[in-house]
């Protein structure tokens, strides 16, 4: 009887040990997969949505580019963060375009990080994300707009709150006060947006 009790309290010992080792490894393996996809693609909403857009990340720059551009641009591998041209992503136009850049939001300033590609169907119009995708609340501190577009950023959810813009086709390598600040966004035309 006793030897019984030895092996069950061993047994469970085992147990409460292999339970903390697993949920202590859980949070390690989810942030190496979260730093090996750094290079996010979202879909910007019409103007009116309230929908959160949803952010799809790549382990490559060049592969997030590849799909932000419905396979039409295809970067070099080695393509680093922060080198995408306009011309580019302009790059086989004779082949009819089914997705546009809008703008590549970076999380460090002078275009470098992780990057957010923002996506849409069309060249610019007027566009929106009134809340920012998973994970990206709080983060961009430079932003590239590309394909006719300017770009406001808003400090708050629903586009309240400061705001950052930027003309047509330009960037800013930093967003001074706004750095890891911006909550919503807007596409259009012409700034502010």
């Amino acid at each position: 009887m006793k030897h019984r009790l030895l092996l069950l309290i061993s047994l469970i010992g085992l147990l409460t040990i292999g339970s903390t080792a697993a949920a202590s490894a859980a949070p390690a393996s989810h942030h190496k997969a979260t730093s090996q996809a750094q290079y996010c693609v979202a879909m910007a909403e019409p103007t009116g949505s309230t929908a959160t857009p949803v952010a799809t990340c790549y382990s490559t720059f060049a592969a997030s580019i590849f799909a932000a551009t419905g396979g039409r641009v295809r970067l070099p591998a080695s393509a680093k963060p922060g080198s995408v041209t306009p011309g580019q992503l302009n790059a086989g136009a004779a082949v009819p375009a089914t997705t546009y850049v809008l703008s590549i939001d970076w999380a460090y300033t002078d275009f470098t990080g992780p990057s957010l590609t923002w996506e849409q169907s069309s060249k610019c119009g007027s566009f929106q994300a009134s809340s920012m995708p998973s994970g990206w609340n709080d983060v961009v501190s430079s932003v590239e707009t590309f394909s006719g577009c300017a770009n406001t950023l808003y400090q708050n959810i629903n586009f309240g709150g400061n705001t950052f813009s930027i003309g047509r086709n330009n960037s800013a390598a930093t967003l001074g006060s706004l750095n890891n600040e911006t909550s919503s966004e807007k596409w259009c035309t012409s700034k502010p947006c």
